[in-house]
């Protein structure tokens, strides 16, 4: 069981379901209000690396370093090599540093933690009961690209609606 140690959100549903967008108008609306947020990207790709071969860090890798930090005069970024199996709490060691946490993917893992504030992101009406009679926590949203109705929120015209959901429940954390 994850324990946040930040109000923590997760932005779960398929792929070109939206969570993309759902994260960008999220960060956005929590950057106004003057919150530092931190986002984890799941990517579902396998064997997927954001070194290159031929890179020095992809050479520091092939000599044996199991950490590789690039730093440069505009960011910092970290490289763990590593096959265990994701444990969202090791996020919690960097999320110290800002006010809100934002997972986008881990579906599986985001679904049944109580802990975690749910956007749910949904192409189609039937993947909402899917998604819904799994969930465990609260769910902030249920939100679509397209129209959809039936409490479903339609980005572009439920913006600002999804926005104040999401403030609101990061303003309430610790959840009593």
């Amino acid at each position: 069981m994850f324990k946040p140690i930040v109000p923590t959100l997760g932005v779960i549903g398929g792929k070109a379901s939206g969570k993309t967008t759902a994260v960008e108008i999220i960060v956005k609306a929590l950057t106004s209000k003057g919150l530092s947020v931190m986002t984890v990207k799941h990517v579902s790709q396998e064997k997927f690396s954001l070194d290159r071969e031929g890179t020095d860090t992809w050479r520091h890798w092939k000599a044996g370093a199991r950490i590789v930090s690039t730093v440069s005069d505009s960011e910092k970024a970290i490289m763990i090599k590593d096959e265990k199996t994701i444990v969202l709490e090791e996020f919690n060691s960097w999320a110290d540093r800002v006010n809100v946490l934002i997972f986008e993917g881990f579906s599986s893992l985001v679904l049944k933690e109580e802990d975690i504030g749910k956007v749910i992101c949904i192409r189609r009406l039937p993947e909402k009961e899917a998604y819904l009679k799994d969930v465990r926590g609260p769910v902030i949203s249920l939100c679509s690209l397209e129209p959809i109705g039936d409490g479903v929120l339609r980005f572009g015209s439920d913006d600002e609606l999804l926005s104040n959901r999401v403030i609101k429940y990061v303003s309430s954390f610790p959840a009593e």
